[in-house]
């Protein structure tokens, strides 16, 4: 639990964002949620607007910028499944963070589509998405190297098919209720491994 109060507010105000959406989260909202003062709040941030940046930054932006993952000794399976892992890390993150937090997957979601509504967000979020994408490709690009991939198809192509598969997992899946976690590995099993099967055999 956050232990300052910046990270007090940051953290229950992501909270309100996932459950209501920023337009329909008041800065009274977030005051009771943090029984916290009106001026503690702006003590910390100027505007609504600006906590919703941090909350961006805490739970979206930073995750990722932060995501470095060292394991170039492994096979494409484990490295995929790696970068898989981290997602599903995140939606069990905004379902077991708050008991009351159903339908984690879809929250997540609207939140990072109200959110892409901004202009300089969007533009940030495409950036980030395409640090992911090069990451990805770097990994098909040394499969192929160690002769794992056997197909013969653009590095583009198996790149954009990998992440169809597992954006799709998601989206598609974004109504289960609970247990997100147990349900998107089972899932990244039956969709995602026979496709690496695919391409390796």
């Amino acid at each position: 639990m956050p232990q300052n109060g910046r990270d007090k507010i940051v953290h229950a105000a992501f909270k309100l964002f996932l459950h209501s959406g920023y337009q329909r989260t008041s800065l009274a909202d977030i005051i009771k949620a943090t029984a916290l003062s009106k001026g503690a709040i702006y003590h910390h941030f100027k505007s609504k607007y600006e906590i919703y940046l941090a909350t961006l930054d805490e739970f979206f932006f930073k995750l990722y910028d932060n995501f470095i993952i060292e394991d170039e000794s492994l096979n494409l399976f484990d490295r995929i499944k790696n970068r898989f892992s981290f997602f599903v890390d995140l939606i069990d993150f905004i379902e077991t963070d708050d008991e009351n937090n159903t339908y984690p997957i879809r929250r997540y979601f609207l939140f990072q589509l109200e959110s892409e509504e901004d202009d300089t967000i969007r533009e940030h979020v495409q950036l980030t998405l395409q640090q992911l994408k090069n990451e990805i490709s770097d990994i098909v690009k040394q499969a192929i190297e160690n002769k794992e991939i056997t197909v013969e198809l653009p590095v583009s192509v198996i790149v954009q098919q990998i992440l169809a598969l597992i954006e799709g997992i998601a989206i598609h899946h974004s109504t289960v209720k609970n247990n997100a976690k147990e349900f998107l590995l089972q899932k990244y099993n039956d969709v995602v491994i026979p496709y690496l099967n695919l391409i390796t055999t």
